[in-house]
C-alpha cells in the first residue's frame, strides 16, 4: 500500500469515527469473558442486583443483565469501576436506560 492510500484509508477512518461518535457512550466499558467461567469489566457504575444466578451491573448510561450459575464475586471497586467475578456465565444482556417497553408506554 503507497502513502496516497493510506492517507485516503485513514481518512475514511476519521470520518466514519465522527459519524460514530454519538453513539458511543459518555464513559466506555470493557469486559473480559474466560470460557464463560471467569469474567472481568470496567465501568462499573453499580452492582444493585447480585445473586448466584442473576447479576445486574449499572454502567453510564445502560444495564447489563448477567445470567448463570455459581456467579459470584471476587473483586467489586465501585470507586474505581471494576468488577471480577467467577461462576458459569450463560447470557449477557444490554439494556439502555431511558428505553422503555411499547407496553410501558401505553400503560403510562
Amino acid at each position: 500500500m503507497d502513502k496516497t492510500t493510506a492517507s485516503k484509508n485513514n481518512a475514511n477512518l476519521a470520518a466514519d469515527g465522527e459519524r460514530s461518535k454519538d453513539l458511543k457512550p459518555k464513559e466506555g466499558h470493557k469486559l473480559e469473558l474466560d470460557h464463560h467461567r471467569a469474567m472481568s469489566m470496567t465501568g462499573v457504575k453499580d452492582v444493585p442486583v447480585f445473586t448466584d444466578k442473576n447479576v445486574t451491573v449499572t454502567l453510564e448510561g445502560e444495564t447489563l443483565y448477567i445470567t448463570g450459575h455459581d456467579l459470584s464475586v471476587k473483586n467489586l471497586d465501585v470507586e474505581n469501576g471494576k468488577l471480577s467475578m467467577l461462576g458459569t456465565v450463560h447470557s449477557l444482556k444490554y439494556s439502555t436506560q431511558g428505553s422503555t417497553s411499547l407496553v410501558k408506554r401505553i400503560f403510562k
